[in-house]
């Protein structure tokens, strides 16, 4: 019986850790993923930006 209640109380305590590291690992992905987002994110406002300033400019062009 003394077994079973240290075999339980050992395989709580090893869940208890494998979670936490695995809660760790999941964050540490989400900011490499965010991170990568971010880039991405401000590459498209680039290029936007980009083509924006492009059409404005096309239409004055036309106009004149």
């Amino acid at each position: 019986m003394q077994d079973e209640e240290r075999y339980m109380t050992l395989n709580v305590q090893s869940k208890k850790r494998s979670s936490t590291q695995t809660a760790q690992l999941t964050f540490k992905d989400y900011s490499v993923v965010l991170h990568w987002y971010k880039i991405l994110l401000g590459i498209s406002g680039t290029i936007n930006g980009i083509l924006a300033l492009t059409l404005i400019s096309l239409i004055l062009l036309d106009s004149s």
